[in-house]
């Protein structure tokens, strides 16, 4: 069966954040059609095993069904050449980034900015991979700007905040560029937010300076205010 111009958005999204929600896959590429078009699709592209279900999504920390989660199936990874093995589980980290891609094209959708660039896993030389980095234009202030956003799971130690935090000092100081994006951390538990305000404080002030963390639900507000 031939595929559509549709089912392969549908898959390189899928392959772009590893795993997706049916929630990220229905507003961001059918949005213009009915809710019960997307169920058709995705449930066409799970029997031919060009996507895989790895479950639902929970709907709050104490667990919950919610939206079902799909990933490349055998198929789809033959096609667009994806190696590795199908995951058992459903990976949180990835959804989280789709998110705040999510958050994104919702802000750009409402004109209050554009994407005019992005990229999952950005590499920053020498040593650090961005979950996701974005070149954001805000038409209304007249500015453009660019941003790191490392998404935060509350599964990290300090340590492991200060070395990522470390690695990316180290990517300002090999810069050869005019201006270094912030590095913002992205959490959904105010308490996390608070702890790592707290981890960064003790960091020297120009390290401090290229940092910040908002809750997902600020986002956008707070990008604005950079």
């Amino acid at each position: 069966m031939e595929l559509t111009t549709r089912d392969y958005d549908v898959l390189r999204l899928t392959q772009t954040f590893s795993q997706v929600a049916s929630t990220h896959i229905t507003e961001l590429l059918f949005a213009d059609v009915s809710h019960s078009i997307p169920d058709r699709v995705l449930g066409r592209l799970v029997r031919l095993s060009y996507l895989s279900r790895v479950g639902r999504r929970a709907t709050s920390a104490k667990g919950g069904a919610g939206a079902f989660v799909y990933q490349l199936g055998r198929a789809g990874r033959l096609l667009l050449d994806v190696e590795g093995r199908l995951s058992p589980n459903v990976n949180n980290h990835a959804l989280m980034m789709a998110d705040a891609y999510l958050e994104l094209r919702r802000a750009e959708k409402a004109g209050v900015l554009s994407v005019t660039a992005w990229e999952v896993e950005r590499r920053v030389p020498p040593s650090v991979r961005a979950d996701l980095y974005v070149s954001l234009d805000f038409p209304q202030q007249e500015r453009s700007s660019a941003f790191f956003l490392e998404i935060d799971l509350n599964t990290e130690q300090p340590a492991r905040m200060r070395e990522k935090v470390a690695g990316y000092w180290r990517a300002v100081e090999v810069s050869t560029a005019d201006y270094f994006p912030y590095v913002v951390f992205v959490v959904r538990d105010p308490v996390r937010k608070k702890e790592l305000a707290r981890i960064f404080r003790q960091l020297p002030e120009e390290q401090q300076d290229m940092l910040k963390v908002y809750l997902i639900g600020e986002l956008i507000p707070e990008l604005m205010r950079l």
